[in-house]
C-alpha cells in the first residue's frame, strides 16, 4: 500500500526575487553593485547601528561608553530614541539645555568626568521584581515568565566523563610549556581555570563573604542600589527590553569600578563600608592580573608588546555581582541565558560550593567545576576580534538548581574607550590577511544598547564591510571561514566498504560516525564508469542555457526544482548557489513536470545512479545497527523502501568569498546523505571541536554523513554534525548529494533496542511524515530542528 502524498510546507519561495546565483555572476557587473554606506560601510543606520543585531553582552557593556573619548560624541546611546548619536536631543539630554557642537561636547564631557561630575546615562533597562525575594514565597512551578523554551536542554551527558577546561597556574608561565597550554586553551576551549594567580587568598575570601553578605540584606538596604529606570548599573536585571521578554532566574547587581571617575554617585557609597574598602582593593588587584593576562596571550600569539598595551593600558572595568536562588523547576529556568561576553577578558570568582557554569564544547553543554583558590577565565569577543580569530570568545550560561542558591562574582576588564580597535597589526600578513574591520571601540559597545542578551552574533559584525556582491548575499550569520594559521588540519576519517566485515574496520565505522558524524567512503562498490557518467552528466546540466533550466524552476510554495531551498521569507539573506532537488525514490513520488523534462542521458544516467546509492545506504545503514548492537530489525523497518532524493549543487566564483556562504551551516534532517564531488574545487566543511575543518575529497570516494534522523534513531550516540559550503574567487565548485531516510509512513524515534533504564530514550517519537512537515516550514540553521524533538528532563 503506497503512504500518502505528503506536501512537505512552504519549504522555499520560488519567485523571481530569488534569481539564479549563477545568473547574477554572468549578468551584474560586480562593479555595480554597492550596497550603499548606509548598510554595509562605516556609516550607522537609524535602525541601529551596523543594521540588524541579535545579541546584546554583559550589562557592563551599555556602561562601558560612557567615558567619552574619540567616538563617545557626548550623548552615545538614548537606546528609547533610535536616532543618530549626534542629535542634539541626546545632547540636551545629558548637558541640559545647553546645545553644543559634537566637538566641543565630546572635550566638554570629558572635561566634567574628569571632575568627577555625575556620568551620563548610557543603556537602559526595564525594571523586574528580585528573583531572590520571589523564590522566598513557598513556589511550588516556575511562573511563566521565567519559563526558558528557547535554551538548549541542561542535559549534558549520559554516558562519556566529561571533559574538563584546561588549568593554567600563572606561576609557571614564564616557561614555554605552560605558555603552550594557555595558547591551547585559549584557542580551542576560549576559557581555562586560573591557579596560583597572585591575589591574596584573604582579600579573596573578602571578597567571598562580603559578596555573600551583601545578597544577605534585607531588601529595603538592597533597594538603596536599585536599578533606575532605564539604566542598567545597579541591583536587578540587565537589558530587559520589554514587558513580554523572558527573565533570567537570577538577580545582578552591576556596576562599573574603574576607571573610578565613572562610578555612580548613587551606587558604590551606597553599598556597606567593609565591602567597599574590600571592592576597592579587589578592583586594582584584577586590573593587574589582567594585564598580566593580556601580556602573555601576546606573547603566546607572538604579538608585539605595545598592541595589547596601547589597546588595554587603563581600559574599563567593570564587576556583576551574580544571584542564581533555588528554583522550583530548574529544568524549565536558566540562570543567565547563553552568551559570550563582548568584552577583552572576563575573571570570575565562585562564592559558594554550588556548580552551574557551563561552556559549549562540541556543541554540548559542558559544565565547569570550580577549583579551589582558581579563578574561572574567558576570552571575550575583543580578544577574538584583536588576535584575529585565534583566540575564540566562547557561549557559555549559567543554569540554575533546586537545593541551594550560587553566587558568583564576574570581573570583565575591555580597552580604553578613545582608541581604535582592530585584529593586532603585528598579526596581519599577505597570508593572515584581516578578518574583522577596524572601529572605535565607543562604537564597538553601541551596538549592544537596549538589546536582549542573546547567543554569539554580535563580533560577526566586525568583519570586513561588503562592497561588491548583492546586499541579500551578504551572511553577517555565518562563522569566518577561516580554519586555521598554524596546526595541521585534521581530516575526517576513512571508511573502506570492503573491509567492514572486519572487527576493526566496524570500531572504525562507529568512531567515525560517533566522534565526527563524517566519514569519507572507500571500496564503495559503485562502479568507477557510473560514477563518472554522473560526474559528467551534472557538470553538463548546469552549463544548460538558463531557458532550459527554466523548465525545471521551482513553483511557487513547492520545494523541488532549480533554484533555492529553504527560502521563507523575503528579506531572508540568500546563499551564494543553485541547486536542483527532486525525489527519485519511490518513483511514484517524482514530480511529472520534473523528472522527464531533464535530459535524456541524465535521466538514464540518474535511474541507475539512484538504485544503486539507495543499495548503498542500506549497507551501510545495516552495518551502523551492527556496530551501535541493535536488533537488525529496526533499521530495516524503518528504513526499507524509504524515500530518496538528490540534491545537484552549484556554487560559482564569488568575488568577495569572505562574506558569502555557498550552504549556510546546517545538520541534514535525513537519515544518511551521501556526497559525489563533481570537481576538484574544495569548499565542504564540518564544525569539530568549534572550527570549521575542511574536506579534501579522496580519488573514487563517496563523503558519507549521520543524518538527524539517524541521530535520534541511534539516541543520540551517533550524532549529526553541522557543516556548510563555502565558496571561492577562483571557480565553481560542483556537487550532487542523495539523501536516504525513512518511509513516510512509519514512525520514528530511538531504536527500541537501545532503550534501557540506563539509557532512557532521549527524543519524542513523531510520525516521519509529521516530522518533515516540521521541518519544511523552517529556515535552514543549525540543529535547531532535531533540539527541538529532544525530550527536556
Amino acid at each position: 500500500m503506497r503512504p500518502p502524498q505528503v506536501r512537505h510546507g512552504h519549504w522555499s519561495l520560488a519567485t523571481a526575487a530569488v534569481t539564479s546565483v549563477a545568473g547574477v555572476v554572468k549578468k551584474v557587473p560586480f562593479s555595480s553593485l554597492s550596497s550603499g554606506e548606509s548598510e554595509f560601510g562605516v556609516k550607522i543606520p537609524r535602525s541601529g547601528i551596523y543594521g540588524k543585531v541579535n545579541s546584546v553582552r554583559e550589562p557592563h557593556l551599555a556602561i562601558l561608553v560612557k567615558g567619552g573619548g574619540k567616538a563617545s560624541s557626548g550623548a552615545l546611546a538614548d537606546v528609547g530614541a533610535r536616532e543618530s548619536i549626534l542629535s542634539p536631543s541626546f545632547a540636551r539630554a545629558f548637558i541640559g539645555d545647553l546645545i553644543l557642537s559634537v566637538s566641543i561636547m565630546c572635550k566638554a564631557i570629558l572635561k566634567v568626568m574628569t571632575m568627577n561630575s555625575e556620568v551620563p546615562k548610557l543603556g537602559s533597562s526595564l525594571l523586574v521584581s528580585s528573583v531572590q525575594e520571589l523564590a522566598k514565597n513557598p513556589l511550588k512551578e516556575v511562573p511563566p515568565r521565567y519559563v526558558r523554551t528557547d535554551e538548549d536542554s541542561p542535559i549534558i551527558s549520559h554516558t562519556n566523563p566529561l571533559p574538563q577546561v584546561p588549568v593554567i597556574d600563572m606561576q609557571e608561565l614564564s616557561s614555554e610549556e605552560e605558555l603552550k597550554q594557555l595558547h591551547y586553551a585559549c584557542k580551542e576551549w576560549g576559557f581555562f581555570q586560573l591557579i596560583n594567580h597572585g591575589v591574596s587568598p584573604s582579600l579573596v575570601e573578602k571578597m567571598k563573604m562580603e559578596t555573600q553578605e551583601f545578597f544577605n540584606l534585607p531588601m529595603e538596604e538592597k533597594k538603596k542600589v536599585w536599578q533606575k529606570p532605564d539604566e542598567v548599573e545597579g541591583y536587578g536585571q540587565a537589558f530587559v527590553v520589554s514587558e513580554e521578554q523572558k527573565l533570567n532566574w537570577g538577580d545582578m547587581f552591576y556596576m562599573i569600578t574603574l576607571p573610578t571617575y565613572l562610578r555612580k554617585p548613587h551606587l558604590f557609597p551606597n553599598l556597606p563600608l567593609a565591602f567597599r574598602e574590600t571592592l576597592e582593593a579587589y578592583s586594582v588587584e584584577l586590573k593587574h592580573l589582567a594585564m598580566k593576562l593580556l601580556e602573555v596571550m601576546g606573547k603566546a600569539l607572538g604579538m608585539d608588546p605595545n598592541d595589547l598595551r596601547v589597546l588595554f593600558e587603563e581600559g574599563h572595568q567593570g564587576m556583576r555581582m551574580n544571584y542564581y536562588p533555588p528554583c522550583p523547576q530548574p529544568e524549565l529556568a536558566i540562570g543567565l541565558n547563553s552568551h559570550s561576553d563582548a568584552v577583552g577578558l572576563t575573571i570570575l570568582l565562585q562564592i559558594n560550593d554550588m556548580e552551574g557554569l557551563q561552556i559549549r564544547k562540541n556543541g554540548i553543554w559542558v559544565p565547569i567545576k570550580p577549583l579551589p583558590n582558581a579563578f574561572v577565565i574567558n576570552i571575550g569577543d575583543i580578544m577574538e576580534i584583536v588576535s584575529n580569530g585565534i583566540y575564540r570568545s566562547i557561549e557559555h550560561r549559567a543554569t540554575v538548581n533546586s537545593v541551594k542558591e550560587r553566587v558568583s562574582v564576574a570581573t570583565f576588564y575591555s580597552p580604553k574607550l578613545e582608541v581604535d580597535m582592530g585584529p593586532a597589526p603585528s598579526l596581519i600578513t599577505p597570508q593572515t590577511p584581516p578578518l574583522f574591520r577596524r572601529i572605535g571601540v565607543a562604537d564597538y559597545f553601541k551596538g549592544f544598547f537596549s538589546r536582549e542578551l542573546r547567543g554569539k552574533s554580535y563580533v560577526d559584525l566586525a568583519k570586513n564591510p561588503l562592497k561588491e556582491i548583492p546586499p541579500r548575499y551578504v551572511r553577517t550569520d555565518e562563522d569566518s571561514p577561516i580554519i586555521s594559521r598554524t596546526n595541521p588540519l585534521l581530516q575526517v576519517p576513512v571508511v573502506d566498504m570492503q573491509k567492514l566485515s572486519s572487527k576493526e574496520e566496524l570500531e572504525q565505522l562507529h568512531y567515525a560516525c560517533k566522534e565526527w558524524g563524517f566519514f569519507q567512503l572507500l571500496n564503495h562498490g559503485v562502479s568507477t564508469s557510473l560514477v563518472e557518467k554522473v560526474k559528467m552528466e551534472v557538470q553538463e546540466f548546469f552549463n544548460l542555457p538558463m531557458e532550459e533550466k527554466n523548465k525545471l524552476w521551482q513553483k511557487p510554495d513547492e520545494i523541488e526544482g532549480f533554484g533555492q531551498a529553504f527560502v521563507v521569507s523575503e528579506e531572508q539573506k540568500l546563499n551564494w548557489g543553485d541547486m536542483f532537488y527532486m525525489i527519485t525514490l519511490p518513483t511514484y513520488l517524482r514530480k511529472p513536470h520534473l523528472f522527464p523534462n531533464l535530459p535524456s542521458t541524465l535521466r538514464e544516467t540518474l535511474e541507475v545512479y539512484s538504485v544503486e546509492l539507495k543499495h548503498l545506504a542500506m549497507k551501510l545503514l545495516e552495518h551502523m545497527g551492527k556496530a551501535l548492537g541493535m536488533d537488525p530489525n529496526d533499521m530495516r523497518v524503518l528504513f526499507e523502501e524509504g524515500l530518496q532524493a538528490m540534491r545537484m549543487n552549484y556554487y560559482p566564483p564569488c568575488p568577495q568569498p569572505e562574506l558569502a556562504i555557498g550552504l549556510s551551516a546546517h545538520s541534514d534532517p535525513v537519515g544518511l546523505t551521501i556526497l559525489l564531488q563533481i570537481n576538484e574545487m574544495e569548499g565542504l566543511q564540518v564544525k569539530k571541536s568549534g572550527v570549521w575543518v575542511p574536506i579534501i575529497p579522496l580519488e573514487n570516494a563517496f563523503v558519507v554523513n549521520i543524518g538527524d534522523i539517524t541521530e535520534i534513531v541511534s539516541n543520540g550516540v551517533y550524532p549529526s554534525v553541522e557543516h556548510r559550503a563555502t565558496v571561492n574567487s577562483v571557480k565553481e565548485r560542483l556537487s550532487i548529494v542523495t539523501v536516504y531516510s525513512p518511509r513516510l509512513d512509519g514512525d520514528l524515534g530511538p531504536a527500541p533496542s537501545l532503550l534501557s533504564p540506563q539509557t532512557p530514550p532521549l527524543f519524542k517519537r513523531i510520525g516521519v511524515a509529521d516530522y518533515f512537515k516540521g521541518l519544511y516550514t523552517r529556515e535552514l540553521r543549525g540543529k535547531s530542528y532535531v533540539d527541538y524533538l529532544r525530550i527536556q528532563p
